[in-house]
């Protein structure tokens, strides 16, 4: 491959990195606006339950977002034609998948048992790992974002099992519902706003 060729092509990868994130950024403020709020409304529902009937409505809570962000993608799709399967798309999976279905998988195995804080806790540090595996072409803000869970799900793993009494204090009077209403339903919300306020700001004037 010639220089001119190499200069090419770290354009081309340039560009479609701005892209990337451009339609994180897009899709991510909606989402995560609507995504706190099922959350918050979740942890009202879920609250006082136990076992399979808390982590039923944080699963239906999950599909509904989930069904969200797929017509988010799909709009963003057709007003800019590319196609659904996208590279990108593909290489954010590749990077997220791990951590989320290890962290579904062991936050179930503690619901079984009837320890709804671990698994809150478990959710929350594997979510916040998930956003981490894609901050290669992800903004700035999710990765801030993710490390926001990241340490919010530290804290809590510590206070529930007792490591650091002192500093995660704070923590271990929440239960299971109110820890992921912080997370999931509060990091949502002010992530989600302030995308959206940040991409008005940003448009070009008319």
């Amino acid at each position: 491959m010639t220089t001119r060729e190499e200069a090419v092509e770290q354009l081309r990868v340039i560009r479609s990195m701005m892209e990337r994130a451009t339609i994180f950024r897009a899709l991510t403020g909606e989402t995560a606006m609507l995504g706190g709020a099922v959350a918050l409304a979740v942890a009202w529902l879920s609250e006082g339950r136990r076992g399979w009937a808390w982590a039923g409505w944080w699963l239906g809570g999950l599909g509904l977002v989930l069904a969200f962000n797929g017509f988010q993608i799909l709009r963003m799709r057709s007003a800019h034609p590319r196609p659904f399967w996208s590279s990108g798309l593909r290489l954010a999976l590749r990077g997220a998948l791990p951590s989320l279905i290890a962290g579904g998988f062991l936050g179930l195995l503690f619901v079984r048992g009837g320890a709804e804080r671990p698994a809150a806790c478990l959710w929350i540090l594997h979510y916040g790992l998930a956003l981490l595996a894609i901050r290669e072409f992800a903004p700035k803000s999710m990765v801030w974002l993710g490390w926001a869970f990241v340490v919010f799900g530290v804290s809590c793993l510590a206070a529930v099992t007792g490591v650091v009494d002192l500093l995660t204090a704070w923590t271990s009077s929440l239960n299971s519902s109110q820890l992921m209403a912080i997370a999931f339903g509060g990091f949502h919300l002010v992530y989600g706003a302030l995308i959206v306020t940040t991409g008005r700001r940003d448009e070009p004037a008319a």
